[in-house]
């Protein structure tokens, strides 16, 4: 028979192995590494871990009855998506390895440069991001927590994205290393931007969201066809006709809601369906289809300073392109339209990406493993 001391001690050393196993257990690592340096706090991986997962889910090829929710079908499933300007086929875990590298080399790349600027965040880019950080987590909160992401991840990674705005600047703005020149913005607007004065007119009961039936529609087109008659003869300069557009919007709006059962409250509320502005290459893009964008197209076909009508789904545009520079100047067209950033932010974005892979990697396998992609939570 064994001792009391005996077996006590082996009690002890028992005690002492399940408190060490349970210390393993609650333990998980603060990184995962470093890129270039900079660490990757695991909370920003796991967050740009979880929107690679989101990213790989709209791709995935399932199978019927299968969701984006299923974390594990995901993650077995054929993705086959661009990353950078590469095509890439592969699975769901590996599609999500391949986008959370890229997110954190961004990452590190952004905070890199942002050090050596010496630069600092203002006090209103903070705000914006304690303000997203508020509501972002008074949505989805508790998928976060989940997830193993905290409010004080949600805050870095969107403070990144500020110091990516801010490098921007600091760059290419009018105080910046590198600004951009009154002629380069000039050949931007001109070759990459239009410049488009338009009526819209409703083919949607926006009270009830009911949508005009065919007889409905072939009113609403005729009542589109006499608006841009009428503007053709009322604002057939080739400078900006703000009263003209009003005075369309506040004759034929009406018209259209009434053929669609619908009324307007306050005859004023007109102005709001009339309007011109500048479109950048991303405005214009969310108009496009494979082969064919239904904005840009149109107004191409009918040329410049030419009124036309453009069934886009839940309205009609009355519109036409004209030269934005008969009316205004570089100097006041980049005071009134952020043309920085739409003709800037995708090279100094690329820039961030091929920086942050050219960067020594120190990262931690283990960590990464302990944070796989199939502990993932979709529901809560």
């Amino acid at each position: 028979m064994r001792s009391i001391k005996t077996k006590l001690l082996s009690l002890s050393i028992a005690l002492a192995m399940l408190l060490a196993l349970a210390g393993c257990n609650l333990s998980t690592p603060s990184s995962v590494g470093t890129i270039g340096g900079v660490e990757i706090p695991a909370g920003v991986y796991l967050l740009a871990q979880y929107n690679a997962y989101n990213t790989a889910a709209n791709l995935a090829d399932l199978a019927t009855g299968e969701t984006a929710n299923d974390v594990k079908a995901v993650l077995k499933a054929e993705c086959t998506g661009t990353i950078g300007d590469e095509e890439v086929t592969a699975t769901g875990a590996e599609y999500v390895e391949k986008l959370t590298q890229r997110a954190i080399e961004y990452y590190a790349a952004v905070e890199t440069k942002f050090a050596e600027l010496g630069a600092t965040l203002e006090d209103a880019a903070t705000s914006e991001v304690a303000d997203s950080v508020e509501s972002m987590w008074e949505s989805n909160g508790d998928l976060y927590e989940a997830n193993g992401i905290g409010k004080s991840s949600l805050e870095t990674y969107l403070l990144n994205a500020q110091k990516a705005s801010a490098i921007l600047d600091l760059l290419y703005g009018p105080q910046g290393t590198e600004p951009v020149t009154d002629e380069e913005y000039t050949d931007f607007v001109n070759n990459s931007c239009y410049y488009i004065e338009s009526v819209q007119i409703p083919l949607v009961d926006y009270s009830t969201y009911a949508m005009a039936d065919d007889e409905q529609k072939d009113q609403i087109m005729q009542i589109a066809e006499q608006c841009r008659e009428q503007l053709s003869e009322e604002a057939n300069s080739q400078t900006t006709s703000s009263s003209a557009l009003y005075e369309a919007a506040a004759t034929y709006v009406p018209q259209a809601m009434e053929a669609i059962g619908a009324t307007m409250e306050d005859a004023t509320q007109a102005m709001y369906y009339a309007g011109s502005g500048l479109y950048t290459p991303d405005d214009l893009a969310s108009y496009g289809g494979e082969d064919y964008n239904n904005l840009t197209d149109p107004l191409d076909e009918a040329g410049m300073n030419q009124w036309v009508t453009i069934n886009l789904g839940t309205t009609v545009l009355v519109a036409r392109r004209i030269d934005p520079f008969k009316t205004y100047t570089i100097a006041q067209l980049t005071s009134m339209y952020d043309l920085l950033t739409p003709l800037k932010s995708e090279g100094l974005q690329n820039q961030f990406y091929a920086d942050g892979a050219a960067m020594k990697h120190a990262l931690d396998e283990g960590a990464m493993k302990t944070y796989s992609a199939s502990n993932i939570k979709k529901n809560v």
